[in-house]
């Protein structure tokens, strides 16, 4: 990683331990679960590893009423060998690290090997749930056989096509008193007894949508003008979505758990034509659906999970509209340790208890 990404993600590690220790300070009885309901564990270290196997899909299609039948859709799909990955846990710290472990394999040869890792930093109030994540993608497959204009493959290969992604999310529980949305998420908490809850979800995220020639080839240009020769698109969305969760809890340390997100997207984009230069710019709203479940096993040091999760964004052009969505199933295990006491006068400095 370069070294100013790494100076920008210690200052957001920084910056949301600062809300975090803020959070704490201020009416700290006021905000302590209902210890019938959930366990908290601010005295253990939590280590863990986890594989995810994550499916990045992109479809971009026109509107334009001369395409019809024409098929000119662009279904682009990521080939992702399994993400290997470690966990750190700590009074409501979460950090985690995930990378390619085979990115220049693909199982399918029909598909371009894609080249992804992601990094997140996750921190647990009992009212508040907030997360930074930075996602990566380079290589993709054009699935439409008829914009595939190269014999050597059945499928168009678009190795230059790049997805950077960085987002801030911030959930409100409004049920935090007995239900815990990130006990199956970041292991710093287990629920005791099953609860559902309601859920309010704030997200931004920046993104850049880029490529080495024209994102649209130049059997589709005549049906997305308005995309023609362009190669990169910024985006800023900014996610308003209220939504429910639940913990089922049997047999005393086993869980199944779900969420339910109703997602208002608002979409602020711009991108510029390579061929002269002109740059457009606009707003785009779209309703799309967040959802996750897991299931697993926790107990007071052990514990295993079992998740899937989906995101999707949406963008509507003048006659074009590209729809992307994030989803993975993954397995995560750890244990918590006796935390040592070098960690906790380090975090008592920064995140009081």
């Amino acid at each position: 990683m370069r070294s100013w990404k790494f100076v920008v993600i210690c200052c957001i590690v920084y910056a949301l331990t600062s809300i975090q220790a803020s959070a704490q300070q201020k009416k700290k009885k006021h905000f302590s679960p209902d210890p019938k309901y959930i366990q908290s564990y601010p005295q253990y270290l939590t280590l863990g590893m986890f594989t995810i196997a994550p499916t990045v899909s992109m479809k971009l299609e026109t509107k334009d009423s001369a395409a019809t039948g024409k098929n000119v859709t662009s279904d682009y799909k990521a080939s992702i060998s399994n993400i290997l990955g470690f966990t750190f846990g700590y009074r409501g710290l979460n950090i985690a690290w995930g990378f390619n472990v085979n990115s220049n394999s693909s199982n399918n040869k029909d598909l371009v090997p894609s080249k992804y890792n992601t990094f997140s930093v996750k921190l647990k109030h009992p009212v508040i749930y907030l997360l930074f994540r930075y996602q990566k993608l380079q290589g993709l497959t054009d699935l439409n056989t008829n914009n595939n204009l190269d014999t050597l493959y059945r499928y168009l290969h678009r190795e230059d096509i790049r997805l950077k992604e960085y987002t801030f999310e911030g959930i409100y529980n409004f049920s935090w008193k007995k239900y815990s949305y990130t006990a199956p998420l970041t292991f710093l908490q287990r629920q005791l007894k099953s609860r559902v809850g309601i859920l309010a979800k704030v997200g931004i995220s920046y993104s850049e949508l880029s490529a080495d020639s024209g994102l649209v080839t130049s059997r589709q240009s005549q049906y997305f003008d308005q995309l023609n020769d362009v190669r990169k698109i910024n985006g800023l969305s900014i996610k308003l979505a209220p939504g429910f969760g639940g913990n089922l809890v049997f047999f005393h340390r086993f869980y199944m758990s779900a969420a339910v997100f109703v997602a208002y997207d608002l979409f602020l984009y711009d991108y510029t034509k390579f061929s002269d230069g002109s740059r457009k710019s606009g707003t785009s709203f779209v309703v799309v659906l967040d959802a996750r479940a897991s299931i697993g096993y926790q107990s007071e040091r052990f514990y295993v999970g079992l998740r899937y999760e989906v995101d999707r964004k949406g963008v509507k052009f003048n006659k074009a509209q590209l729809t992307m969505e994030n989803s993975y199933i993954g397995l995560e295990l750890g244990y918590r340790f006796k935390a040592p006491k070098f960690l906790k006068k380090a975090f008592d400095k920064v995140l009081p208890k």
